[in-house]
């Protein structure tokens, strides 16, 4: 893993408890920007992040961001196979 350092203005570290709570920050920040910039499946963010699918969500939700990497046409393109996913496993 490639090891970085950066400087952080003492009125933002102050903010934090710990600077492992920085690092666990900018780490999280940085892994879900390159989901967000689709460099990353779901899977692989949140292997990276040791948690499962379920906190992943639960941590977009407390950043406020979304877990859909899609435009809207992609996600109007892909309904209809989510529907007909969605009928079979009713089944």
């Amino acid at each position: 893993m490639a090891t970085i350092t950066i400087e952080i203005p003492e009125e933002i570290a102050c903010r934090f408890e710990s600077v492992e709570d920085i690092r666990r920050t900018m780490y999280e920040d940085f892994i879900i920007e390159q989901r967000q910039y689709g460099n990353l499946s779901l899977g692989e963010t949140a292997r990276l992040l040791g948690i499962t699918y379920a906190e992943f969500f639960e941590l977009l939700g407390k950043k406020g961001l979304s877990f859909i990497n899609a435009t809207p046409d992609e996600l109007h393109e892909s309904y209809p196979s989510f529907q007909h996913l969605m009928e079979h496993a009713k089944k």
